[in-house]
């Protein structure tokens, strides 16, 4: 049973991947960040619920912000399927994931964090690179692909981790263009 979910994680990430590389023109538009990563979060339900996974929000109220919701929700979907799976494997208890959503001055930052296996100082730097996984059934796309959509936004995809044991927690930053907000609102108002 075990080796079926594998599979369809992996079919999964094969077509997102598929997905990205097909979509060749990027849509920039008004996105509510909270609602895209609930969104997320119940793409990822079934596997969070079966290994009892504690989703723990801390949702700021932030603006909108303009970009393309394909590439950002396939970001986040992988930022917590990656956040399960590291609780899965490590089996650690009582598996949780923490999210928060906040804004500064420029920009939107949504941090996923977890408690499970964490990542060797040394893989820090190279977490992101092509083929590079720590997974024992992992293939290395699906952080160097977010990490790629981050940039392809206009944003930047980093990790941090105390090491081996200490869990890791990644952050989205996502750019608030306030030009880019104003055209969407003008023109819902002359709709």
């Amino acid at each position: 049973m075990q080796c079926v979910a594998n599979s369809v994680d992996h079919i999964k990430e094969v077509v997102q991947g598929q997905q990205e590389n097909a979509r060749q023109v990027s849509t920039s538009e008004p996105v509510a960040i909270i609602e895209l990563m609930d969104e997320a979060i119940r793409f990822n339900q079934e596997g969070l619920s079966k290994n009892r996974v504690e989703i723990r929000r801390e949702f700021y109220k932030v603006p909108n912000v303009c970009t393309d919701r394909h590439n950002v929700l396939q970001i986040l979907v992988n930022l917590v399927g990656n956040a399960k799976n590291a609780l899965i494997e490590y089996e650690v208890e009582p598996p949780l994931i923490e999210i928060r959503i906040k804004e500064d001055a420029d920009a939107i930052h949504v941090i996923v964090k977890d408690n499970g296996m964490g990542i060797a100082k040394e893989n820090l730097t190279r977490i992101f690179g092509h083929g590079f996984t720590t997974r024992k059934k992992g293939h290395g796309f699906g952080l160097h692909s977010s990490a790629l959509a981050a940039e392809a936004v206009g944003g930047s995809l980093t990790v941090n981790s105390g090491g081996i044991g200490c869990g890791a927690a990644f952050t989205l930053r996502l750019p608030i263009d306030a030009e880019c907000q104003a055209r969407h609102l003008q023109a819902s108002n002359e709709a």
